[in-house]
């Protein structure tokens, strides 16, 4: 019996540390920097969200790309403190070249409503359709 509970636990641990992978381009050139945060703390199955990373200093050109995941051993991590404390491994990919994005860009002021930052993201979407652009809405 002694041999079936711990069992259980082995399996329900490992059904219980799911993984997952995102990956967000930004349109710049990636390039040779990469700032890897290997066990970001995230509390509550994830609802109390990582603190913010700053790579300003590393990536003075920007940002190419940004990969958030959870490996097998946060899962595991995250499964065994019952959700509580669910890491994720979150790796920035620096860009390379100037810090401007190529295409058009709408400014909004920093303290802008949000009524008129909904607005500038629906001109900004409006216009990128219109013409196949990259539009950057800036705060």
């Amino acid at each position: 019996m002694r041999t079936a509970s711990r069992l259980s636990l082995v399996v329900s641990a490992v059904l219980l540390s799911a993984c997952f992978h995102q990956i967000v381009q930004t349109g710049r050139t990636p390039g040779t920097t990469v700032v890897e945060r290997p066990w970001t703390a995230t509390w509550l199955w994830g609802l109390v969200p990582a603190e913010e990373i700053s790579v300003v200093a590393q990536c003075p050109n920007g940002v190419a790309t940004i990969e958030t995941q959870q490996s097998f051993l946060n899962g595991l991590v995250g499964g065994l403190t019952l959700g509580i404390y669910t890491p994720q491994e979150v790796r920035v990919t620096c860009a390379s070249g100037s810090s401007a994005l190529p295409g058009r860009h709408i400014d909004v002021a920093h303290d802008a409503p949000i009524s008129d930052r909904l607005a500038a993201i629906h001109q900004a979407i409006a216009l990128a359709v219109e013409t196949h652009e990259t539009i950057q809405v800036r705060y």
